[in-house]
């Protein structure tokens, strides 16, 4: 018996049900996936990027922030993390009305609209809101207390939001809240430890100078015994065989030869103490150390509030140092940048290899955009004891000597310590260390000709500038760990007034994050009155883009040539 087949008025009338139902479907996978995302151990800054470019993503908001509030509570939320809106009007809105924010959501507690907290024409939340291109606020708790408040813009495709909307935006943040608070956790626990480590390293530095100590009494002591034991043997030799004075200088002989015995014993041992605490410098590739040194120190910097970011500029740096060291001169430069820069500041760590009159080096920055350095304090700042504020009333405590045991260091290594800075554009400290001759044959100075830029991920090429326009070809995983990457890289292209083709023809995968952060590219890029256009998609990011309709606001071509043509490149 034939089966009758399905009228045609009857699939279509399937097709929008089927396609909501396979858009839900996606919408879990995507809770699912940032509840993965969260649950691992990840720095507070991770933790963040991969809750906003999923939210982005798997509601198709086209603009996100999220502040948090510093612990201890009190205050103006901090500004955490921004994608799609500037910096300073997101701090604008927060600085202006934080007070109404906080104040609803200690009356209601789930997500508001700008319109039901302020009203249409109430208050200055409207126009600074509308400004940012933000219509919603959601708060996020931690055990009943307010830890942040998220903003989210509008959506892209203009589809109104459903009550399910509502409910997922509220697991997620349900699950975001907990990572944050791990995350803060898990920070201040690493940063801890490494304070138990330096204070034991601390402890061996003690040891060392009083073995230092002992070393000089006991090289002064050296002089006056040798002496006294010589004019006792002198007049030994005066004195008459078997008289009472000959005895008494035999006696005072063999107890000063007796005292001379405890301290070249003394000198022995201090000798071999210093020994232990001279570096033990070997080569090894900088950019594992420092990697791990930035894995290390991640999570306890950026529970503060300080972003902390790694660029290598060589796959493979070598260099001839001292690991723990190296550790000690980064924790002193890293520690003097959190010190001396507020909450929501970027410090970033750089290694390269540079060259300086024919002798080549390795070369580790330590980079932040905090308030700067004068010019006549620089050249004083690695002596010991100084402080850049030295009033009583300075809001930076310490003793001033960090800086100098790091140029310390560096000097028993046969390297160096640099700083440069301008007033309110940050500063830069550098380390140099003596490069192997087992580095790469590129000059430190030249640029990303034929470089590859990789994650365990996601591959991204170097880029191919065609004039006005750059193309940038992905290829691997596009989620939460990469996109981040993908969105620093795109931010260079932005700066240089170019317009972006990306080419995604190599992507296995792209999930809610990613989706996310191709959102915040063209939405950063048409507010520059720049184009992007998505070129030859792979099956798995065709499949995406066709479940979601995201062709309706992306710019999708079938091959990079008719991206480029499109453009006009």
């Amino acid at each position: 018996m034939s089966k009758k087949p399905i009228p045609e008025s009857h699939g279509k009338e399937a097709e929008p049900a089927l396609q909501l139902l396979a858009q839900r479907e996606y919408a879990l996978h995507a809770l699912i996936e940032l509840s993965h995302a969260l649950a691992q151990p990840r720095d507070l800054y991770g933790a963040m990027d991969a809750l906003l470019l999923t939210l982005m993503g798997q509601f198709r908001f086209s603009r996100a922030c999220l502040w948090l509030i510093l612990e201890g509570g009190g205050g103006i939320p901090e500004l955490a993390r921004t994608r799609g809106v500037d910096r300073p009007q997101a701090e604008v809105l927060m600085t202006s009305c934080a007070p109404a924010l906080m104040e609803h959501f200690g009356k209601c507690g789930g997500p508001l609209t700008v319109e039901k907290i302020a009203g249409p024409t109430e208050g200055p939340l409207p126009a600074f809101a509308a400004k940012a291109g933000l219509l919603l606020f959601a708060p996020i708790y931690a055990h009943d207390e307010l830890v942040g408040i998220l903003g989210l813009g509008t959506r892209q495709e203009g589809v109104p939001r459903a009550k399910i909307d509502i409910k997922l935006l509220e697991s997620s943040l349900a699950i975001a809240s907990i990572a944050i608070e791990n995350g803060r956790f898990y920070g201040q626990l690493l940063e801890k430890g490494r304070e138990l480590r330096l204070a034991n390293e601390r402890l061996e530095e003690l040891d060392r100078l009083k073995f230092e100590f002992l070393g000089n009494i006991n090289h002064e002591l050296r002089t006056p015994l040798a002496v006294i034991i010589a004019s006792l043997e002198c007049l030994g030799r005066v004195e008459k065989d078997g008289s009472p004075a000959q005895e008494f200088l035999r006696y005072a002989r063999s107890q000063a030869q007796k005292l001379l015995g405890m301290v070249e014993n003394l000198l022995q041992l201090t000798s071999a103490g210093q020994d232990a605490h001279r570096p033990v410098a070997s080569i090894g590739d900088l950019v594992d150390t420092v990697s791990a040194y930035h894995r290390d120190r991640l999570p306890g910097v950026s529970s503060g509030l300080h972003e902390i970011t790694l660029s290598i500029e060589a796959t493979s740096l070598r260099a001839c140092f001292d690991e723990q060291h190296l550790r000690a001169i980064l924790d002193a430069l890293l520690d003097n940048a959190v010190k001396f820069t507020p909450a929501g500041s970027r410090i970033q760590l750089r290694v390269c290899e540079t060259s300086e009159k024919g002798e080549r080096w390795a070369r580790i920055d330590v980079e932040d955009n905090g308030p700067g350095i004068p010019a006549e304090r620089l050249p004083k700042l690695f002596e010991p004891f100084q402080q850049l504020d030295g009033s009583m009333t300075r809001e930076a405590g310490g003793l001033g000597i960090g800086l100098a045991l790091a140029r310390g260091l560096a000097r028993g290594m046969g390297g160096r310590v640099a700083a440069v800075s301008q007033v309110g554009a940050g500063s830069t400290f550098s380390l140099f260390l003596p490069a192997a001759v087992q580095f790469g044959s590129r000059p430190a100075d030249e640029g990303e000709r034929g470089r590859v830029t990789m994650s365990q991920d996601l591959e991204m090429s170097n880029m191919e500038n065609r004039g006005r326009t750059a193309v940038l070809r992905l290829k691997g995983r596009l989620d939460v760990k990469t996109s981040p990457l993908l969105l620093q890289k795109v931010a260079e292209i932005q700066a240089n007034g170019q317009n972006l083709v990306l080419n995604l023809a190599g992507v296995t995968f792209m999930g809610s994050s990613g989706i996310g952060a191709l959102l915040v590219i063209v939405e950063q890029f048409q507010e520059q009155a720049g184009i992007v256009r998505l070129a030859s998609p792979s099956p798995a990011v065709e499949s995406v883009i066709k479940l979601l309709n995201l062709d309706r606001f992306l710019a999708v071509d079938s091959t990079e040539e008719k991206s480029l043509a499109e453009i006009g490149a």
